[in-house]
Order: C-alpha cells, then sequence, then structure tokens
C-alpha cells in the first residue's frame, strides 16, 4: 500500500522552529512488527536572506520529530540569484498498535526565509 499527500503549490516558512508544512500530512494504519518507508521531497525549494541562507525538512510522528532531517544551506553569505536546492528526505518509521500521524515540517536556517513555488510532496510506502 502507498499513502500520499501533495502541496498545492507555492508556501513560505521563516519560522526558526519546525512548523507544520500545510497539506503535508498521512495518517499510518496500525502494523506492529512492521514499518513504513517515507519520502519527503521537495524539489524546487530556495531560501532568501543575508546569512547564508536555507532551509531544514523533517517530519514528525505523533508530534515529535524525528531526528533524521533534511536541510541545504547557500555557500554564499547573500547568494546573488535563488538558485534551487532539491531536497528529499527518507527514513522509516515502525508502525505501531494504533495509526499514527505523519506530518511534514520545515523551519528555516539563520532566519531566512524559506520558499516552495512547486508542489512538494509526503509519501508512505508500506509492507
Amino acid at each position: 500500500m502507498t499513502l500520499y499527500a501533495q502541496t498545492k503549490g507555492t508556501e513560505q516558512t521563516n519560522s526558526a522552529t519546525w512548523t507544520p508544512n500545510p497539506g503535508l500530512t498521512l495518517t499510518l494504519p496500525e502494523g506492529v512488527g512492521t514499518s513504513a518507508l517515507i519520502i519527503l521531497n521537495a524539489p524546487m525549494p530556495y531560501a532568501k536572506g543575508n546569512n547564508n541562507p536555507g532551509g531544514n525538512f523533517g517530519v514528525s510522528v505523533n508530534g515529535t520529530v524525528s531526528p533524521v532531517v533534511a536541510g541545504f544551506t547557500y555557500n554564499e553569505v547573500q547568494p546573488p540569484s535563488d538558485g534551487r536546492m532539491p531536497t528529499t528526505l527518507v527514513l522509516s518509521v515502525p508502525l505501531g498498535n494504533k495509526p499514527q500521524i505523519i506530518m511534514g515540517m520545515w523551519s528555516n536556517v539563520r532566519g531566512s526565509t524559506v520558499i516552495i513555488d512547486t508542489p512538494a510532496t509526503l509519501s508512505a510506502i508500506l509492507d
């Protein structure tokens, strides 16, 4: 079984703490003894700022952000253009004895604004 969620397209955050990415929510079914492969894909994100801007991407399981995260930063302190930084996060989530809420999360790096102007996706592949 495969579960899938997609954003509408244009989203941005300038939060320094993890915040839900609107539209990226799935409910994993119960299934003790197995796990789900979770894929969060932000195909064209970029960041604006003046201190090596960047973005972090993660997944929360029932409200707790996994320590397995992905992210990007620019090499330039203040990038001269909005270069795209495709970012994909892949992790395994053990299924439990009750359904679990999976949410795509994101935050900024060093006060920047992280922007997605193409749909991002959250997928779960179950055994």
